[in-house]
């Protein structure tokens, strides 16, 4: 820290990603060793290194107590108790071990006997390497992570948050370890068969120095801390797959899938389950059996302490591993058995969901489902699943002699049609499931089988209907392709190229459905936008007539008038009915032409020689023979002036005979 430059610690980190990803494709576990050696020093100490500044960055560290009664500076005069001593991660390693390691040390250096702490500038190449991290393994890796998390900042490395961790006591009782001794010398010697030397781990509070400077043991005690604890994070993780998985061809039938990514959906669901969960040690040293041992984990509150109950992914894993024997009492035996439980674990890996690994548990555990999955057997409550096998027996998933079906025994040396129909007569056997059962408990014989029916052509079309399922019984189970028939290929290439043909047709049929969905919607949003436009010019004539209505304006039913309102509240355009007005000027039939609206005047005082249109005078019917008419009109022009006319005739009435009386006559038919 402090001494490497930004460019070598970025391609650190990539090649620490690589090798991370190397370890996954051997068995991807999702998880990755970790040991931090720490440095024991009082929190005095770690004050004074937030303190320190560029100008002067050295801070003398004490590690014991007998340097904080001898140094003479005021802060380290305070003896501190044991709860004022923290520990810096002086020394960071993290990898297998085995081919690559990534070593991380602090800026110590050694000047007359004392430690010297030279804080540095925060590197951002650095701080992205720590968050890097992938999630880690490893023993008390809670106060581990603690540790680099809360120092990490006032040492001058910037702020740091590790990815996920494990605990290895976690996995431990995940896996059922219920020996007292959890020790690494007990761990190592049980799990590994080799003691471990733990008495020099400490080696006096060494372990600051840089790895290249480093004595060659202390160098080698190194990586064999973390070779350790990821040669026994894999074991345990192993024991704990053959538990709860023991058959890999019912799981990967049922997901339809390959070992490897069945595999790495395995690791994250283990990772998803062990994270954030810490064992309660007065219970778990007190567990008997496998269920204790599961119900003594337990989650962190909010303020840090543990919960009273174990979370609900641990009691789901504590159903998954509560019908099968631990590898110490003889793990699972029986195939049978296995792959019934299989359909339990199956529904509750579909609850729990993995982040990406969804498409795994989609299928639905049918009727031909079951009956591939057990080949026809049944009455599984007489096997005693925890029934040891005899000294004799193979190591791989046995028959158990407790089914009522008899198992079927096929010798290859003088297979043919005729024995294998005759087999299966005498056992009373359906030809199919018995053959795939045959074939699960003799993997190695599969081969042979095709290489017989790659010679005889009529024993290959009797068996074609089973084909593709032994075939995958190999693939799902050594994880290998085993010898191809090729008339069961071929007629498999035929079936697909004509699934292919027929997939063909309907994808153009729903394109060509699609396109006049199309069609039909763009018709159908223009005819949308059309009523649209209707139903405004409907709203704006309806508001209009409402207009006048309220104003209590009289609408003249005249020719020029109902034209007038035509255009007005219709149609909004003039419509004559194809008629002209007789005797009309040729300007007069033009001005008629073009739109017209009425304009509201202003209010006009009273004149009795002036009147309204449509209006008589009433000194005209008190026989004063006069009547007058006002004709206005007001044309709108296309540039939205307003030209207004106005035009008065007055007509004198002729004189009836006799004084007095008299009458006026208005000509009705004068037109505006």
């Amino acid at each position: 820290v402090g001494v490497t430059s930004a460019q070598d610690i970025e391609e650190a980190t990539k090649w620490m990603k690589q090798m991370v990803q190397e370890d996954e494709c051997v068995m991807p576990l999702g998880m990755t060793a970790i040991c931090v050696k720490p440095l024991k020093v009082p929190r005095s100490d770690l004050v004074r290194i937030g303190k320190a500044t560029r100008k002067d960055p050295a801070v003398t560290l004490h590690t014991t107590m007998e340097q904080l009664r001898s140094d003479s500076d005021a802060d380290a005069l305070v003896a501190p108790d044991k709860n004022d001593w923290v520990q810096l991660p002086a020394q960071i390693i993290i990898g297998n071990g085995i081919s690559w390691a990534l070593s991380i040390a602090l800026p110590l250096f050694e000047e007359k006997g004392r430690l010297t702490y030279i804080k540095p500038t925060p590197q951002k190449e650095l701080t992205s390497l720590l968050n890097g991290f992938p999630p880690v393994v490893g023993i008390e890796v809670k106060d581990d992570v603690a540790a680099i998390e809360s120092t990490a900042p006032q040492l001058g490395i910037g702020t740091v948050y590790l990815n996920r961790f494990v605990e290895l006591e976690t996995l431990m009782a995940m896996c059922g370890w219920l020996h007292h001794s959890r020790s690494r010398f007990a761990v190592s010697y049980i799990v590994l068969g080799t003691p471990l030397n733990r008495l020099s781990s400490t080696v006096d509070q060494r372990w600051w120095r840089l790895f290249d400077t480093m004595p060659d043991a202390l160098r080698a005690l190194l990586l064999f801390d973390v070779k350790w604890l990821h040669m026994i994070s894999r074991l345990l993780v192993i024991c704990l797959r053959e538990e709860v998985i023991p058959d890999p061809e019912v799981m990967c039938a049922l997901s339809g899938c390959r070992q490897k990514e069945y595999l790495t959906w395995w690791g994250q669901w283990l990772l998803f389950t062990a994270t954030g969960v810490f064992p309660d040690k007065a219970k778990m040293y007190a567990a008997n059996t496998r269920k204790e041992a599961l119900a003594s984990l337990r989650a962190l509150g909010e303020d840090g302490s543990l919960l009273g109950s174990p979370p609900r992914r641990i009691i789901a894993l504590e159903t998954l591993t509560s019908h099968t024997a631990t590898l110490a009492e003889g793990g699972a035996c029986y195939l049978h058995i296995e792959r019934e439980q299989a359909l339990q674990s199956y529904q509750v890996f579909k609850q729990q969901v993995v982040p990406g690994f969804a498409h795994l548990f989609k299928s639905e555990i049918s009727d031909s489902v079951m009956l591939r999955v057990r080949y026809g057997q049944s009455g599984f409550h007489r096997v005693d699943h925890r029934r040891r096998l005899p000294a004799k027996a193979s190591y791989h998933l046995n028959f158990n002699p407790a089914l009522p079906l008899s198992r079927v025994v096929i010798n290859m040396e003088k297979f043919s049609l005729s024995q294998l129909l005759s087999i299966f007569k005498r056992a009373g056997r359906s030809l199919n499931e018995g053959m795939l059962e045959w074939g699960r408990l003799n993997l190695e014989c599969i081969d042979e089988l095709f290489k017989v029916c790659q010679k005889d052509a009529v024993i290959a079309k009797k068996l074609r209907s089973i084909y593709e399922p032994l075939r995958l019984t190999v693939v799902h189970v050594c994880d290998r392709d085993p010898v191809e028939v090729p008339y069961c290929e071929a007629g498999f290439a035929k079936k697909q190229s004509s699934a292919l043909s027929t997939e063909k047709e309907r994808n153009e049929d729903i394109k060509t459905r699609i396109e006049d969905v199309h069609e039909q919607m763009e018709a159908l949003h223009q005819e949308l936008v059309d009523l649209a436009n209707q139903k405004r010019e409907s709203d704006a004539a309806l508001a209009s007539i409402e207009s006048d209505m309220a104003k209590g304006k009289r609408i003249d039913r005249s020719v020029w008038r109902g034209a007038q309102s035509s255009m007005r509240y219709e149609e909004h355009s003039p419509d004559y009915g194809g008629r002209a007005r007789k005797g009309a000027s040729p300007h007069r039939r033009a001005a008629m032409q073009e739109p017209c609206a009425v304009v509201e005047l202003p209010a006009v005082p009273r004149d009795p020689t002036i009147l309204a249109p449509g209006w008589r005078d009433e000194g005209e019917a008190q026989g004063h023979g006069r009547a007058t008419s006002l004709t206005l009109k007001r044309k709108v022009e296309r540039g939205g002036a307003l030209v207004a006319s106005q035009k008065a005739s007055r007509q004198e009435s002729s004189s009836s005979s006799g004084a007095g009386s008299g009458s006026s006559e208005v000509d009705s038919d004068e037109e505006i």
